[in-house]
């Protein structure tokens, strides 16, 4: 299983793609979301892997609320900043802006 790490910081995304023990594999930036899911829908015909794990990070969403008794302000707050998804064919190799 090949595993991919997208950073997306508003107006570049950047791209590592790793193998199953974390040999970099490729690295690439972009500066649309379009061209990021056709290069990620050509990662199993050039990569050779039917499973990929995509872990897709949005920098500046990322807010921490210091009250912990706080659950739900918390969560609401964070929930948007990582998606991981696993990616079994051609079609499901995309993410979401």
């Amino acid at each position: 299983m090949n595993i991919v790490k997208i950073s997306n910081s508003g107006k570049l995304t950047n791209l590592k793609l790793y193998d199953d023990c974390l040999k970099e594999l490729a690295s690439e930036t972009f500066e649309d979301i379009y061209t990021l899911n056709f290069f990620l829908q050509t990662i199993p015909r050039n990569f050779g892997q039917k499973k990929t794990l995509i872990i897709y990070v949005k920098s500046g969403k990322l807010s921490v609320n210091n009250n912990p008794s706080d659950k739900d302000l918390n969560q609401r707050q964070t929930g948007d900043n990582i998606q991981l998804l696993i990616a079994e064919d051609e079609n499901s190799y995309f993410v979401n802006e």
